[in-house]
């Protein structure tokens, strides 16, 4: 007769309970409790259980030693943490006392309350370290509202900006970053607790008071949704993976900008590191650990969708043990990132001289040259485009001819010869000359220039970045308010739960 092996088998419990174990441990200890306590109390207040019972049974959850608890190690006594902790209550205050908290709930609804538990926090986090990157890059924008930059389509010099534009730019991008992770964290903060198994109860509890006592800003209503859906999960995981894909291109913009081929940007010497063989190193590694770290948030963010991509709309285990561990570590390595990357440009030195120099190089300036050949001369863009082509062609035959590079174009080089070389390139193209002064073909290859009247909104003009950035600080002060309120919120619920018990304990206690 084949003698049957006894739960846990030794490969289960070695590969799958020990290690789901020690995840609960570190992840959702404290939120456990908490859940236990709530419930009790609102077990109490409904006269599902006694108040006597309720009493012991938050006596017992208060004494628990939470270092013992971490110390444990899985031994197969218990199946898991829950269990371990329902053995740890009967202990206390013994097991039909202990065994009375488990009314009107499961396993299932416990398991996705503590899981929202834990990402709205950590959700918070991230969100608070978005934010600081953003106020990083407007304290760095309002200083530069002047300081003109060439911009770079297809990874080539293409047109002159401002310093802020282009920053007030990466925090335009920021600010629907913390407007996705909100959004994620108002989704996961309801409370699933009282779906039971997935159908609810027959009890008359009160799901509201659960969700009032833990934190949460509603019910997710559905009992079947509450345990079965997982977009509160994807959701999530969507703006982080969105979050990260942008912190990673802005942090390659800045490595490329610290390079001293392009020579824009110098770190502080807190977040550079030297090499053991090479003394004139000066590595920014901290930006190189910023990208990394967005890689692996990302991969993490995208791994959860692989994991619970084509599961069973119900109570599976894909979506619950083995997933939280990824959904904790996509979440702290974006927030390791961000808030890496913010203390990085915050104390960054940008090289003003080099990129205004860059910003009169490489014709930038002469898509201004089309427009006033446009505005002066009534011709068709495309006609102004070829004049131009023409003229950059010439101009840089003059500078080859006079032995400096094609590439370093500047006002005060060819001011004298730009205006002939522009009526020679129009005779070319359209047969005649143009009636374009001189004085404006020199201001239109002025980078100063350029920028100045280019103020239409979302331009780069300073009077336009300037009203750009009073409306971000703005939202800004709107995200810290939301921030604030729901920091509090999670902060207060912990001393309301813990009053809640107390209060119900002291009433039991003067009855008695």
């Amino acid at each position: 007769m084949e003698q049957k092996e006894r739960f846990p088998a030794p490969a289960y419990a070695e590969n799958v309970l020990a290690e789901i174990f020690e995840d609960a441990k570190r992840l959702f200890l404290d939120a456990l409790i908490e859940v236990d306590i709530a419930h009790a109390v609102m077990l109490a207040e409904r006269g599902i259980i006694s108040r006597e019972d309720a009493c012991q049974i938050l006596r017992a959850l208060e004494g628990m030693n939470r270092d013992e608890i971490l110390a444990a190690r899985y031994d197969g006594s218990c199946e898991d943490l829950f269990f371990y902790l329902q053995q740890r209550l009967s202990e206390k205050c013994g097991e039909e006392t202990a065994g009375r908290l488990h009314t009107a709930r499961s396993r299932n609804d416990i398991d996705v309350t503590i899981y929202r538990m834990r990402l709205r926090r950590d959700l918070l986090a991230l969100i608070r370290a978005v934010m600081d990157l953003r106020c990083a890059l407007l304290d760095q924008a309002a200083r530069h509202h002047e300081t003109t930059i060439p911009a770079y389509t297809h990874t080539q010099p293409a047109q002159p900006t401002t310093l802020a534009h282009y920053l007030l730019a990466m925090a335009e991008v920021l600010s629907r970053d913390v407007a996705r992770l909100q959004r994620a964290f108002e989704n996961a903060n309801l409370s699933p607790l009282g779906a039971c198994a997935i159908t609810t109860t027959g009890f008359d509890i009160d799901r509201a008071r659960t969700a009032e006592l833990l934190g949460f800003e509603g019910v997710a209503e559905n009992s079947y949704a509450a345990i079965s859906a997982v977009d509160y999960l994807t959701e999530a995981m969507g703006a982080v993976a969105v979050a990260m894909v942008n912190v990673g291109r802005f942090a390659q913009d800045f490595l490329l900008m610290a390079t001293r081929e392009f020579g824009f940007l110098r770190l502080s010497d807190g977040y550079v590191q030297i090499s053991s063989i090479m003394p004139q190193k000066r590595n920014p590694v901290a930006l190189e650990h910023v990208r990394a770290l967005a890689s692996c948030a990302l991969a993490g963010a995208q791994s959860v969708f692989t994991v619970v991509h084509n599961t069973p709309f119900g109570d599976v285990n894909d979506a619950e043990d083995d997933l939280q561990p990824l959904v904790w570590r996509a979440v702290r390595d974006a927030r390791r990132a961000t808030a890496l990357f913010a203390a990085v440009l915050s104390s960054a030195q940008f090289n003003l001289e080099r990129l205004r120099e860059r910003a009169s190089e490489d014709f930038i300036t002469v898509t201004e040259l089309a427009d006033a050949i446009v505005r002066h001369e009534g011709l068709a863009f495309q006609t102004a485009h070829r004049i131009v082509a023409a003229f950059v062609r010439r101009t840089q035959s003059v500078l080859e001819a006079i032995q400096t590079p094609a590439d370093s174009l500047h006002v005060d080089l060819i001011a004298q010869a730009a205006h002939r070389l522009l009526q020679e390139a129009a005779r070319e193209v359209i047969g005649r000359t143009l009636s374009l002064p001189p004085e404006v073909v020199r201001a239109s290859l002025d980078p100063t220039s350029f920028v100045g009247v280019r103020s239409v909104i979302g331009g780069p003009a300073p009077a336009e970045t300037r009203r750009a950035l009073t409306a971000e600080r703005e939202r800004e002060a709107a995200d810290e308010e939301w921030y604030r309120h729901r920091d509090q919120l999670l902060a207060v619920r912990q001393r309301q739960l813990k009053a809640a018990a107390a209060a119900l304990c002291a009433e039991q206690s003067n009855e008695s």
